[in-house]
């Protein structure tokens, strides 16, 4: 699936600055693994699933004698007829031995283990409890993203933090572990962490709204959003894998640091969230007044104004109300304003043009967003805004 999210330095330290939060208890002083623990951790345990269809990520959660099983996504492993390779994190490759994909219908989770052999001592993952993720909650995906140019053995492996922003009871293929998180293509299959690096879910799914264009098109407009599998849901299929609990390492202990909580917001931070999780949730006017506190607390952050635009847009196109909707489009532009790199305000804010049948403006924009994302090697975002220019034309 492509990848529509933004990337931004300052929504990024207020994630990592979650992370060595403290906890007092009790006269002991407990502190959350720092990102840099996670990614330690992370790296050995975490593979590349290749193939000439494309690229992806896995984990590594049993072993048994020379045999290793890593826990992936379906749509990554499946196509039958294609061989897939692991490539592991001492650059060594390994071609799988046996695929279980454990997804019949999009009713089934995303979900199949891929096994190779190996004489090499790998560690295996920690898995947890994902009903512990809650909203609020930090998490951690770590995986290999073909960005810059870099695709298949190239890739090189990544950390992004981010923070639960809800948890939906049943969407389509178990993707009920909702986050906001920078992530990229390659990066599907990999594991995502919880604060005390226990394995809590399966990335796999960039998030995108949709806006109505002027000529009645539906368009996805890039939120930032992204979606995992919960780990619960792996272990409720585990007899389908042949593996037994005893073959996994299991931690379900409560995580030492409690979630961010928004229920009496003071801070920017705290509001920032607030807005996020409401506009996830579809609470778009809550969310739009939450992000107007943030923007009054700290008008230089591109973040706010960006997902302002996004539920403005939500609402301008009447997906959501149809009534009352305010333009976006000056949240977009003073995005652009703050931060001249945004390549999803740019596609965005072109998508608001439409709207006002304003074709001139729409075609710059996507014309600087295919720019940018070309720059940033986000293929599949690059590919997009190409067709949308080509449309137009």
């Amino acid at each position: 699936m492509g990848l529509g999210l933004f990337s931004s330095d300052s929504f990024l330290y207020l994630l990592t600055g979650t992370v060595a939060a403290i906890v007092v208890s009790q006269s002991t002083i407990v502190m959350a693994k720092t990102a840099q623990q996670v990614a330690e951790i992370a790296e050995p345990i975490t593979v590349q699933i290749n193939s000439q269809l494309g690229d992806g990520s896995g984990v590594i959660i049993a072993k048994n004698g020379k045999i290793y099983t890593v826990l992936t996504v379906n749509h990554v492993v499946e196509d039958p007829n294609v061989q897939y390779s692991v490539r592991t994190s001492d650059g060594k490759n390994h071609p799988s031995q046996k695929i279980i994909r454990l997804q019949n219908d999009d009713q089934e989770p995303d979900l199949a283990i891929i096994q190779f052999e190996s004489s090499q001592q790998y560690p295996v993952a920690t898995l947890g409890n994902s009903e512990q993720a809650v909203i609020g909650a930090q998490i951690y995906v770590y995986g290999y993203p073909a960005t810059g140019g870099l695709t298949g053995v190239e890739r090189e492996p990544e950390l992004s933090p981010g923070l639960v922003t809800s948890r939906p009871k049943n969407r389509p293929e178990g993707y009920n572990l909702r986050y906001q998180a920078v992530t990229w293509s390659g990066m599907s299959g990999g594991p995502v962490f919880d604060s005390e690096a226990r394995v809590v879910g399966l990335h796999g799914q960039g998030e995108f709204g949709f806006a109505q264009t002027s000529s009645g098109d539906v368009a996805p407009i890039k939120t930032g959003f992204n979606a995992a599998i919960p780990i619960n849901l792996f272990m409720a299929k585990l007899l389908e894998t042949g593996l037994k609990s005893s073959d996994l390492v299991i931690d379900e202990k409560l995580p030492e640091v409690n979630p961010l909580s928004w229920d009496h917001p003071q801070s920017y931070q705290a509001f920032y969230f607030q807005g996020l999780t409401l506009l996830d949730q579809g609470e778009t006017w809550d969310a739009i007044d939450s992000f107007n506190q943030a923007i009054e607390l700290n008008p230089n952050t591109p973040e706010a104004y960006f997902n302002r635009g996004i539920a403005r847009t939500l609402l301008a196109t009447r997906i959501i109300e149809p009534t009352r909707a305010p333009n976006p489009i000056e949240d977009y532009t003073e995005a652009i304003r703050l931060n001249p790199g945004f390549a999803d305000a740019y596609y965005n804010r072109a998508l608001a043009y439409l709207q006002l049948n304003n074709k001139e403006k729409a075609i710059a924009d996507f014309q600087k967003a295919a720019e940018l994302y070309d720059k940033l090697g986000r293929k599949a975002s690059y590919e997009d805004a190409l067709q949308r220019l080509k449309e137009l034309r």
